[in-house]
C-alpha cells in the first residue's frame, strides 16, 4: 500500500427509449472564439511638401504605378487561436440537432442506444475492453468501441470514459476549423452516465475507414509520408489553441490533468493531477509524486537522500498548449485502399492543457509502452516531422528536447 503525503444488425431492443434526465442543449455551447484582428497604423497626411507643390502647379503628380488586386490571406498556421470553451453541463448530454438525427428517417429512431443496448450489442459481436496503452495509456482504464454501422454510430464506453472526452472533441472540432485549421474529430452527438454501474458512454460519428496501426507495415514511404504530413497539420492546429487570458493546467473542462501516467497513484489516493495555475506548480507536483512514489515502495529506505528541484528539470515559463496526449497508430483511422488519408484520430480522452512539450513526451513514451516500437520508423523517423521537433527546440529556449524526454521518463517510471 502506498503511503503519501462491422455488423449493420442492430439489437432486438434498438430503437431505445428516451432517457427522463436527457437534456438539449440546442444552444451553440461549443467553444466561442473571441474576434482575432490585424490593425496596421493609419498613414498621417501632411501637407509639408506644399511649397513645392506650390512650386510646380504646372507640372501634374506623377501617376503610381498600377497596383494589383489584392489577395484573400490565408491565415497564419502559427497564429494562436484565444478560446473559452463554453460545454454544456451535466453527465447526460444529447445534442438533438446533431447530423445522427437530421440524416435520420423520420420513421427511424429519435434517440441514442441507451447504456443496457450499447452492452448487449458489444455482448453480441464479441467485442473486449482495450487500454489506452502500456503507462496509463487509458487515463482511466481500458473502454470498448462499439460500431453500429446501419446508423452511423460509434459509443465508446467503460468506467473511465466522461463527458470530458466529448468535450474535448468538440472543443478542437468547432475551435480549429472556425478558424481556418484542419483536424478530423469525429461529431459528438452526446454522452451519458449509468448511475447503475457508474460507465460513461460518449457518442459519436463512425469513421469509415482502418485503424493505422494496422496498415502501417504494409504502407510505402511516399503513403507514410503522406499520412504523416495530414498529422503534422492537425498537431499543428490543435497546438494553436490557447485559454483567452488565464494561466491554467488542467482538463477541458477545468478539472484535473487526466494524463494515464498519473492513473495508478491517483486511484491509490494521492491528491489529484491539479488543476494547476502554472507550469510549475504542475512541475511541483509531478516531480514531488514520483519521488513520494518511488519512496513508498522502497519502505522508506534511503528517503531524503535525494532531492530534485524541479526548475533545474523542467522548464517552468514555457508555453501551455492544447494537447492530446495519445498520438499513437492505434488511434489514427486512415481511409482505405492506395494513398489513404487521415478521416479520424480517436482517444481524446487525457485531451487538456499541458506545458508545450508535453505532446512530445508522451508519444515517445507510447511508443516503448503502448507498443509503439513495432512500428517500424514511427519513433525515430515520423513523430519528430509530425510533433515539429525543430519548432518544439526553439520554442524551449535553450532546453535540449531529447534531454527534456529523458527526465519526463525518468519521473514517469518512478510511478509505474
Amino acid at each position: 500500500m502506498l503511503v503519501y503525503p462491422s455488423n449493420p444488425a442492430l439489437p432486438a431492443t434498438y430503437p431505445p427509449q428516451p432517457l427522463d434526465d436527457d437534456t438539449d442543449p440546442f444552444q451553440a455551447l461549443y467553444s466561442s472564439l473571441e474576434n482575432l484582428t490585424l490593425t496596421t497604423a493609419a498613414a498621417n497626411l501632411t501637407n509639408n511638401n506644399n511649397n513645392n507643390n506650390n512650386n510646380n502647379n504646372n507640372n501634374p503628380p506623377p501617376l503610381s504605378p498600377p497596383q494589383p488586386p489584392p489577395q484573400p490571406q490565408s491565415p497564419s498556421p502559427a497564429a494562436h487561436i484565444p478560446i473559452t470553451p463554453l460545454f454544456p453541463p451535466g453527465d447526460n448530454v444529447v445534442f438533438a440537432h446533431s447530423s445522427f438525427f437530421s440524416r435520420l428517417h423520420p420513421a427511424a429512431t429519435r434517440d441514442l442506444p441507451t447504456p443496457a443496448q450499447v452492452r448487449a450489442e458489444a455482448t453480441r459481436l464479441g467485442l473486449g475492453a482495450h487500454g489506452g496503452g502500456g503507462g496509463g495509456g487509458g487515463a482511466a482504464g481500458a473502454a470498448t468501441l462499439v460500431p453500429f454501422p446501419a446508423v452511423g454510430l460509434l459509443v465508446k464506453y467503460g468506467v473511465g470514459v466522461s463527458g470530458a472526452e466529448g468535450r474535448a472533441m468538440m472543443l478542437v472540432r468547432r475551435a480549429v476549423v472556425e478558424a481556418g485549421g484542419c483536424v478530423p474529430v469525429p461529431e459528438v452527438f452526446g454522452w451519458r452516465r449509468d448511475a447503475g454501474t457508474g460507465e460513461g458512454f460518449v457518442f459519436m460519428d463512425l469513421p469509415r475507414g482502418e485503424v493505422l496501426g494496422e496498415r502501417w507495415a504494409g504502407m510505402g514511404q511516399g503513403e507514410r509520408d503522406g499520412v504523416c504530413a495530414q498529422l503534422r497539420e492537425a498537431v499543428a492546429g490543435w497546438r494553436r489553441l490557447r485559454l483567452a487570458g488565464v494561466g491554467f493546467v488542467g482538463s477541458v473542462d477545468n478539472g484535473p490533468l487526466q494524463d494515464g501516467v498519473f492513473r495508478e497513484c491517483v486511484m491509490a489516493g494521492a491528491p489529484p493531477a491539479g488543476p494547476f495555475p502554472t507550469v510549475a506548480a504542475l512541475h511541483d507536483y509531478f516531480v514531488s509524486m514520483a519521488v513520494t512514489v518511488s519512496e513508498s515502495r522502497q519502505g522508506g529506505a534511503g528517503g531524503g537522500q535525494v532531492r530534485y528541484t524541479p526548475q533545474h528539470l523542467f522548464p517552468d515559463d514555457v508555453a501551455t498548449v492544447f494537447t492530446l496526449g495519445a498520438i499513437h497508430p492505434r488511434n489514427i483511422i486512415v481511409s482505405a485502399g492506395p494513398n489513404p488519408r487521415v478521416v479520424a484520430i480517436l482517444g481524446w480522452e487525457q485531451a487538456g492543457w499541458y506545458p508545450a512539450y508535453w505532446e512530445l513526451c508522451k508519444a515517445r513514451w507510447e511508443c516503448s509502452h503502448g507498443g509503439g516500437g513495432r512500428f517500424d520508423g514511427w519513433e525515430s523517423t515520423y513523430l519528430p516531422l509530425i510533433l515539429h521537433t525543430e519548432a518544439l527546440s526553439a520554442e524551449l529556449r535553450g532546453w535540449h528536447v531529447g534531454a527534456l524526454c529523458q527526465y519526463w521518463e525518468y519521473f514517469v517510471g518512478l510511478m509505474e
